[in-house]
């Protein structure tokens, strides 16, 4: 996860790690406001990594969430609060 203080914009990416670094496979990403609103996703099969997506969410937490294919699932609820 990343935050713009120029554009206001949370920006997130999933990289693949491990078997999957490097190598075209299943990846996966999503952020929204922690509200919920505001979802962007990007998926599919990349080789380096999946995204980014942006929300902009001044002054709200944030939701994020990353997959790759062994079933690892990385999410992170109401993060980046400030």
């Amino acid at each position: 996860m990343y935050y713009s203080s120029s554009t206001g914009k949370n920006c997130a990416l999933t990289y693949g790690y491990g078997a999957y670094a490097n190598t075209t496979s299943w990846k996966s990403v999503k952020i929204s406001r922690g509200d919920g609103s505001g979802e962007q996703k990007n998926g599919g099969q990349y080789t380096y990594y999946a995204g980014p997506v942006y929300v902009s969410a001044p002054d709200q937490c944030i939701d994020v969430a990353g997959a790759v294919p062994d079933g690892k699932t990385l999410k992170l609820n109401n993060v980046h609060c400030d």
